[in-house]
């Protein structure tokens, strides 16, 4: 019984920790984000591969695969370098792993930025939500200005939350990871 305990702490103790992490800082701009270096190695592939000819297809759909198996592997040999060490660093390293997963915290926040822009002037809520959404914000509605801030919410709370909670249940660290690389 006591082992069983102690695996299901090993589990969800980084999920905890992480999280707790991301309601704390959320996501810095001091801090060095692994999603951002994923975004600088696919510019770089796709500089690299991305280029005319025949094969460009096939080279991005190498490169993706490629990037996608090296991060898994890499944060795999990560924790299990880590859980050699001992079981408290193998949770710290998969914690702070957890932590740079989850992007609740800084969306919740944006969102809230809207609606007290809005309660300043239309303006100022057009121009906040303009940070978070895709779209031309210049013409909404107040009504408007909510109704995409809140959107912007629900489809990234998936993203940030939902899909890699999912694939640590999964995969562990490594397929939130992976996860996040494609994403």
């Amino acid at each position: 019984m006591t082992d069983h305990i102690y695996i299901i702490m090993c589990a969800f103790a980084p999920v905890v920790i992480g999280w707790a992490l991301d309601l704390t800082l959320g996501d810095p701009r001091w801090l060095p984000h692994p999603v951002v270096l994923f975004g600088r190695m696919v510019s770089r592939c796709e500089r690299r591969f991305n280029r005319r000819g025949y094969n460009r297809r096939i080279a991005g759909a190498l490169m993706a695969v490629f990037l996608v198996a090296a991060v898994f592997i890499s944060v795999w040999w990560l924790t299990a370098l880590a859980d050699l060490l001992s079981p408290v660093a193998g949770i710290a390293v998969r914690s702070v792993l957890v932590f740079y997963c989850l992007a609740g915290t800084t969306l919740v926040r944006e969102v809230r930025a809207v609606f007290t822009a809005l309660d300043r002037s239309i303006d100022d809520g057009r121009r906040q939500v303009a940070r978070i959404v895709g779209r031309d914000t210049s013409e909404l509605t107040a009504q408007e200005v909510r109704t995409a801030a809140l959107e912007t919410l629900a489809e990234n709370l998936s993203d940030g939350v939902v899909a890699p909670l999912f694939w640590y249940l999964l995969l562990g660290v490594p397929g939130m990871m992976a996860y996040k690389m494609i994403n």
